[in-house]
C-alpha cells in the first residue's frame, strides 16, 4: 500500500528535494501533513537523503521506500545545506494525502484572499455537507464574522444539498450589514 510524506518532492543527485510540504488548518494540529510537524525542522529546501537507513537514490524512486509504511514510524535522513539531520516521521496513506493536498489548496487560497484584500475579506470552502463538512463550516464562518466580506467557494465541492442551517447563519451575517 502507498504512503505519502505529505510533500511535493523532487529527485536531484543528492536525495530528494522537498519542494513543498502540504499546509492544513493550522487550528488542527492533528491534520498535518507528516513533514509540517514543528518539532521536525524540516523545511522546504532539505533533502531527504535516506529512509529507514536505505538511500533513496539507490531505490527506482521514493515511493518504493514508503510502500506499506503509513502510519509505521519511518527514520528520516535529510540534509540542509552541510548539515545531516535525522528524524521520526509517520507516512500517511494516499487517502489522507489527497486530503493534504485538498487542504493545501484551500489554504493557498485563504492566504491569496487575505492577502488581496488586506484582511477585510475572509475564504472558506464548502468541501461537501457531511457532519463533519458542516463543523468545518461553522468553524471558518466563526472565524471570518468580523470581517467586511466572505467568500464562499463551492469549487469542487463533493456534492450534497446545502444545509438550511448554513443558508440561515449566511442571511443572518448579510441582513446584519444592510
Amino acid at each position: 500500500v502507498a504512503a505519502s510524506l505529505g510533500a511535493v518532492l523532487s529527485r536531484t543527485n543528492q536525495g530528494y528535494r522537498i519542494e513543498h510540504i502540504y499546509r492544513s488548518e493550522p487550528d488542527l494540529p492533528s491534520q498535518r501533513a507528516p513533514l509540517d510537524r514543528p518539532d521536525l525542522d524540516i523545511k522546504t529546501g532539505d533533502i531527504i537523503t535516506a529512509l529507514n537507513g536505505n538511500d533513496v537514490l539507490k531505490a527506482r524512486d521514493i515511493s518504493d521506500l514508503l510502500l506499506n509504511q503509513a502510519d509505521k514510524q519511518v527514520l528520516v535522513q535529510f540534509l540542509r545545506g552541510e548539515q545531516s539531520k535525522t528524524v521520526l516521521v509517520s507516512p500517511v496513506n494516499m487517502i489522507k494525502h489527497a486530503q493534504l493536498r485538498y487542504s493545501d489548496w484551500e489554504q493557498s487560497i485563504a492566504s491569496k484572499v487575505e492577502q488581496a484584500s488586506g484582511g477585510k475579506i475572509g475564504y472558506l470552502h464548502l468541501r461537501a455537507m457531511g457532519p463533519a463538512d458542516v463543523a468545518s463550516f461553522a468553524r471558518d464562518f466563526y472565524a471570518n464574522y468580523q470581517r467586511e466580506g466572505l467568500i464562499i467557494d463551492v469549487r469542487r465541492n463533493n456534492g450534497g444539498n446545502i444545509d438550511s442551517w448554513i443558508i440561515e447563519k449566511l442571511l443572518r451575517k448579510a441582513w446584519a450589514f444592510w
